[in-house]
């Protein structure tokens, strides 16, 4: 019941989500106002549940009709597509970032529950964001994607980084049952070709990155011909292989997904620390956020702040760093070089 009531809300608009967030309001302040007896409130409620269930499941049924549903991988690459298009097209962001952690198996339950595990055991986000957020929009995200009708086109956007290149695999594994026309773009290399001039050259490695006009400029230039159906298997089968890793980080380099240690990084946060230690008049400790910016400037690759800093605290445990305060979010601690 409780899936059911998600699917459903899942499923409304925007402003039809603001109308019932208003109706709720509203009701719920006249009950606080009320001096109506508890039995009395509750039985209200009790009808109001009821009313709300019906709203939910008629506009299930009338779903709007959608041009084009995007999908991407990053909530905030999903919010520049949802800023380039309008109404007509739907975009679905998955929320995670395949660069790192466990992906082994990921298309099974078992195999997100060692994801969900490994990330909550790693990974420091604001607001405890792994623990209350993650695992629920993981599961809604699977719900939308499972729920896409199958007459809409799907544009599936990429870039040269990663995370998204993972993330297309294990999309297009997901869509593999699916008999929509899917189109792939790589947001990378579409830019350089439409925009990039002897005068001027920019690298977005990330669909993300780019202003909303020109993306969408890339879609309507940039968008071929459907996949075929060798195409979409050869992205299903390259998900199937990189589902049998163990490893907890991947990079892209020579075109292609590398999975390399998860200590990949790890010399260069130690150089990283000894460069910072040379300026100073004696060795000191450094704010956590200064040694893993001055890293992740220094990278290529896409990784994302919360493993650079997981690697940080793995040497911390190592007793490569010192450290000073609590390393509860990077903020709140320094380290040196012992």
């Amino acid at each position: 019941m409780i899936e059911d009531l998600r699917r459903s809300i899942l499923h409304l608009s925007e402003n039809d989500a603001k109308s019932l967030l208003l109706q709720m309001m509203l009701r719920l302040k006249m009950v606080q106002e009320s001096k109506e007896d508890a039995g009395q409130i509750i039985e209200d409620l009790s009808s109001w549940y009821h009313e709300i269930e019906t709203i939910l499941q008629n506009e299930q049924v009338v779903e709007r009709d959608y041009k084009t549903i995007h999908l991407v991988c990053g909530e905030s690459a999903a919010g520049s597509l949802r800023f380039t298009f309008g109404h007509e097209h739907k975009v679905i962001g998955f929320p995670d970032f395949f660069a790192v952690g466990p992906i082994e198996e990921l298309h099974s339950e078992a195999g997100r529950e060692r994801r969900f595990e490994w990330l909550r055991d790693h990974l420091n986000y604001q607001d405890d964001y792994i623990e209350t957020e993650y695992e629920r929009r993981f599961s809604d995200t699977l719900l939308e994607i499972e729920a896409i009708p199958p007459h809409v086109p799907i544009v599936i956007w990429t870039a040269e980084n990663a995370d998204e290149q993972t993330g297309i695999r294990y999309l297009f594994y997901l869509l593999k049952e699916k008999a929509n026309d899917m189109f792939l773009i790589n947001t990378t290399i579409a830019y350089q070709e439409l925009f990039n001039t002897k005068e001027y050259q920019y690298l977005y490695s990330h669909t993300g990155g780019p202003e909303p006009e020109k993306l969408k400029e890339i879609f309507q230039k940039k968008l071929s011909s459907p996949l075929t159906v060798e195409e979409r298997r050869r992205f299903e089968t390259e998900w199937l292989t990189l589902a049998e890793s163990k490893e907890f980080l991947r990079i892209w380099k020579n075109q292609s997904i590398k999975a390399v240690n998860e200590d990949y990084f790890d010399e260069m946060i130690i150089s990283t620390a000894q460069k910072l230690h040379t300026k100073q008049r004696e060795r000191d400790f450094v704010k956590a956020p200064r040694i893993i910016g001055e890293v992740f400037a220094r990278i290529d690759q896409h990784v994302g702040d919360a493993f650079l800093e997981d690697r940080l605290r793995a040497l911390i445990y190592k007793g490569v760093f010192e450290i000073k305060g609590i390393p509860k979010g990077m903020r709140h601690y320094s380290v040196k070089l012992k």
